[in-house]
């Protein structure tokens, strides 16, 4: 075992295993193993990616990475609250059904979805957090952004278009709250050859 495994294996133990016993119940549910007995099986960099912290060191449970196209990855320095709304493309026709109420609906496709992005920069020093706000500010200013996170890989989203932002007034010199709105961006072929209609 390499000294770098070693720290990896260490630092989750400390992480999942800070819970007193007598608070929750240690044994797992039948059908499950504990986690501690995965650890060596584990690839490093899974475990690597299961130990990413914030600025503090504080555990993150979905980090989020900004990513123009091309350039590096950033991970955002505080884990921030990401809240996604799926939606419908819904036609409705109004056609005379007697004593029936309501519309016809027919489903056209599946909306976009929206993503709305809380959180804060704060800085170490007790002085504005000016690097990071300039940081984020390039990423919206660019508006199509390439994101990567476990929350937003449950949607399958992976690129995002911002629609809007804002930086409203934030208690203490060394913080600075923000608020991303923004929808999901796929990737369309405009052209289509033959054989890519033969796929649809």
């Amino acid at each position: 075992m390499t000294e770098y495994r070693f720290i990896l294996e260490e630092m989750y133990r400390q992480m999942v295993s800070p819970i007193p016993p007598f608070l929750f119940n240690p044994v797992p549910p039948a059908g499950q193993t504990p986690v501690m007995q995965d650890l060596s099986t584990m690839p490093d960099n899974v475990l690597a990616e299961m130990l990413i912290t914030n600025a503090k060191g504080v555990p993150m449970v979905f980090p989020l990475y900004f990513s123009l196209e091309g350039g590096p990855w950033w991970l955002l320095p505080y884990e921030p609250q990401v809240t996604i709304q799926g939606s419908n493309v819904l036609v409705k026709k109004q056609v005379s059904k007697g004593v029936v109420r309501g519309t016809i609906k027919e489903r056209w496709s599946q909306g976009d979805y929206r993503i709305n992005i809380s959180g804060i920069l704060m800085s170490e020093d007790g002085q504005y957090p000016s690097d990071d706000v300039k940081r984020l500010c390039s990423y919206c200013e660019a508006g199509k952004v390439l994101v990567k996170s476990p929350q937003m890989e449950l949607y399958s989203i992976t690129q995002i278009v911002i629609e809007s932002w804002s930086m409203p007034f934030t208690s203490g010199q060394a913080n600075q709250a923000f608020t991303i709105d923004a929808v999901s961006d796929d990737i369309y072929k405009l052209l289509l050859r033959k054989e890519d209609l033969k796929q649809i």
